[in-house]
This record gives C-alpha cells, sequence and structure tokens, in this order.
C-alpha cells in the first residue's frame, strides 16, 4: 500500500519526468567537467524551494589542479550539500553525482534533450545518474509536501567527477565536511531488486618503454622500444593470468556470485612524442587495469603489479618507466548491518518479492564513506539501459518507484533499531 509520500510522487509523475529533463539538457560532461555551475545553480534553487538549507563546497583551483589535467583545472568543481535537520541523534546522506561522459554517435532522441518517449526518458545521465538524482531529490520533496517527518537527519549530496575517479567530488566532500553522516546511500551500485553492498577496486597503471630512437634506414645504432614492449607483455602477461587465478583472490557475494579478479593490458597504448612511420620509437607505452576483489587490498596490489612489471623488464632487458593512474579501493560491508536490513525492506515493500544483496563488479563512490570515514554505505539507483551508450535511458515507472523506494526508506528507517530481516 503506498504511504502518502508514495502517493504524491504517483501524482506528480510528469514533475519528476519535466525536472530530469531540464537537468539532463545541461551538459555537464567530464572531461573536462562543463556547466558545474549552472546545474548547481540550478539544483541549489530547487533545494531551497522544497525548504532545505544548502552549503556549496568548491574545490580550491589548486588541489585541482593536482589532480586535473591542464586546462581542466579552471573549470569549477562544487559539491552541493542540501539538509533537513529534524532533530534525529543520526544523518543519512544520499550521494548522487552529476557529471556525465562524453556523448557520441548517432542518437535517435538528443542525448542531451531530456526528451520523453513513451514510457521512457532519453538522454546522456538519465540513468548514470541524473535520474536517481531526481528520484532522491523529489523523495525528499515528496515526504516534506505530505508532512512526513523522517526519525533521522537527511542530506542530499550532489558531487562531482565520479566519472573521473571522484577525489574531487565524493572524495572532496568526506574530507572536508566536517561531521559525516552516520549512514550513507550512494544512489547507484544497485537497482530493481539488487542492492549494493560494495563494490571491486581498481589499480591502473602506465608502463612506459625506454628505447633509442632514430632513422628506420640506420637501425644499427638504435633499440626499438615498440619490440621491447612487445617482448615485456609477452612475458607478463601469462605471469599476471597465474596470479589472478589464485582462487584465495576470490570473493563470494551475498547472492551467490563469485567474483574474481580481471585484468587488461592495453587499453590505452601508443608511441613517444616522436612518432612518424620511418623513426624508430625511442618509447613505448601501455596501460595495465587490474580490478580488485574485496578480498584484495588495493596498496598490496599495486607493489605486486610493479615488481611483476620490473621482473619482465629486466628479463628482456627493457628500461621502463611505471606512472600510477589510478587506485580505487574495493569495500564491502555485511549484509546483516543495520543499514542493508532496513534498505532491504524499503525495496521488498515497495517492489514486492525478495532484495537480493550484490557486490558491483565496477567502482562507485562508496568507498570514499567506507573506506575514508567508516560510514555505513550502500548503493542503490535506478535501473536504466545503455548506461555510457547511444540511446542512454530509463523507464518512467522505474522513475517513480525508485523515489518511492527512497522515501520508504527514509519515512520507516530508525536507526537505534538493531532488528534483522
Amino acid at each position: 500500500m503506498n504511504t502518502d509520500a508514495e502517493a504524491w510522487l504517483a501524482e506528480h509523475e510528469g514533475e519528476l519526468c519535466s525536472f530530469l529533463g531540464e537537468i539532463v539538457s545541461i551538459p555537464t560532461v567530464n572531461p573536462p567537467g562543463d556547466h558545474y555551475t549552472d546545474l548547481v545553480g540550478r539544483l541549489e534553487a530547487k533545494l531551497r524551494e522544497i525548504g532545505l538549507s544548502t552549503e556549496i563546497l568548491t574545490v580550491p583551483r589548486e588541489i585541482a589542479a593536482e589532480v586535473l589535467p591542464p586546462g581542466s583545472a579552471d573549470l569549477p568543481r562544487h559539491n552541493l550539500i542540501g539538509r533537513w535537520e529534524v532533530g534525529g541523534q543520526k544523518t543519512v546522506q544520499l550521494n548522487s553525482h552529476y557529471d556525465v561522459v562524453p556523448a557520441a554517435g548517432r542518437w535517435k532522441h538528443g542525448p542531451f534533450s531530456g526528451e520523453r518517449d513513451g514510457g521512457w526518458i532519453f538522454g546522456r545521465g538519465t540513468a548514470d545518474m541524473k535520474g536517481s538524482l531526481v528520484a532522491s531529490l523529489f523523495a525528499v520533496e515528496a515526504l516534506r509536501r505530505t508532512g512526513t517527518l523522517p526519525r533521522v537527519n537527511v542530506e542530499l549530496a550532489f558531487v562531482a567527477d565520479e566519472e573521473i575517479g571522484g577525489e574531487l567530488g565524493t572524495g572532496y566532500l568526506v574530507t572536508h565536511q566536517g561531521k559525516p553522516p552516520d549512514f550513507a546511500i550512494v544512489c547507484e551500485g544497485g537497482a530493481a531488486g539488487k542492492i549494493g553492498i560494495g563494490h571491486n577496486g581498481i589499480v591502473q597503471l602506465e608502463v612506459t618503454v625506454l628505447g633509442k630512437g632514430g632513422h628506420s634506414a640506420y637501425p644499427s645504432r638504435t633499440v626499438n622500444a615498440f619490440e621491447r614492449m612487445i617482448a615485456l607483455v609477452s612475458r607478463l602477461e601469462p605471469e599476471l593470468k597465474r596470479v589472478i587465478a589464485d582462487p584465495r583472490r576470490r570473493f563470494a557475494t551475498p547472492s551467490g556470485e563469485d567474483l574474481e579478479p580481471v585484468v587488461n593490458l592495453g587499453g590505452v597504448f601508443g608511441p613517444g612524442k616522436a612518432a612518424k612511420v620511418n623513426i624508430i620509437p625511442g618509447e613505448a607505452s601501455f596501460t595495465i587495469d587490474r580490478r580488485l576483489t574485496p578480498a584484495e587490498q588495493a596498496p598490496a596490489v599495486e607493489r605486486e603489479l610493479r615488481q611483476m612489471v620490473e621482473v619482465a623488464a629486466a628479463k628482456t632487458r627493457a628500461g621502463i618507466r611505471i606512472r600510477t593512474i589510478h587506485t580505487t579501493a574495493p569495500c564491502s560491508l555485511s549484509p546483516r548491518a543495520l543499514l542493508p536490513q532496513a534498505f532491504r525492506r524499503a525495496v521488498e515493500g515497495v517492489r514486492g518479492g525478495r532484495a537480493r544483496f550484490s557486490v558491483n563488479r565496477g567502482a562507485t563512490d562508496m568507498h570514499y564513506y567506507a573506506r575514508k570515514r567508516g560510514v555505513d554505505t550502500i548503493g542503490y539507483g535506478v535501473d536504466g539501459k545503455n548506461i555510457h551508450a547511444i540511446e542512454e535511458r530509463i523507464p518512467v515507472k522505474e522513475l517513480v518507484t525508485t523515489a518511492r523506494v527512497y522515501a520508504r526508506f527514509l519515512r520507516d528507517f530508525t536507526p537505534e533499531s538493531r532488528k534483522g530481516g
């Protein structure tokens, strides 16, 4: 049975769709990080309209310049918090990132149209993850419009830069917000009947193989870095696959999935700057993208990778440089903890059936809360289609249903309760 807040959401379906279309039309594409100020201004106005206090944490340019490539640091990184203080002893924060990946290819519906066509809303970011952002925002509005008072203080966090690792978004927020929330819901990493309680980790390296360049007609005094790279990778690949096949690195999820480490060599590869068909390359580079299960630790995996590359380089007499591109720690919360059990009851109450707990094979911003601040965190958002692809879209029904789940959870969550389920 619908609560008053849930009935309000169903009655205001058109407003949810309209607002989602509006914010999809603001192309917050990252990289480089366009139009953040425009979108945050619109979101802040909406938060104030429904009666929340607001705070914007903008990353200082000097900090942004340490993380971002040249030019991007001039584009501001804003993190917006809306607060609803109800006098509760605990606070729940719902986190959504507002940046989106670039849109390419031929779309039937414009990538930034936010067009509603039948039972679907189309556009870049509808599924990842402006749809979830709107669902969380309107869930709070529904509670306020119907006079439904939660037992916890509620925060809505709208953050930058998740699509490039989140260091200046959620990473900056959890470090500089002051008092962290007691519980966090990252509005992706689970959907429909699956609740995310963790995600895999990432270690990404760039390996540059050094040679001695020269004219291809006079190879005697040169060292072909491309050939050395091929030899190095040929030794490295079988060793990498042997290591990640170790059953001790696997992780069994509560939903019955068996997660295994994976590795991708050469997602990006190429010569050095002096690249020409008649020049013997003096440099060649390739990347390693290693995905970790929650049974592994990112620092240990990075050390292991570096050592394996160095051993392969020594055996092939290749000079090398190794650069860390990005690391994300894996994380996982016990499904028996208070937060996932309470959220499961909300999902089952709204959707029916039995909800399951899962661990995301990719990565989200959950680890910033779990690892940096020790905050119990789950992931759950709108179930969309074609994420990061042409004709990205979400069902209208799914947008409203997800908002109902958030509203049901916020209405019923009693953090002092220790009842399982």
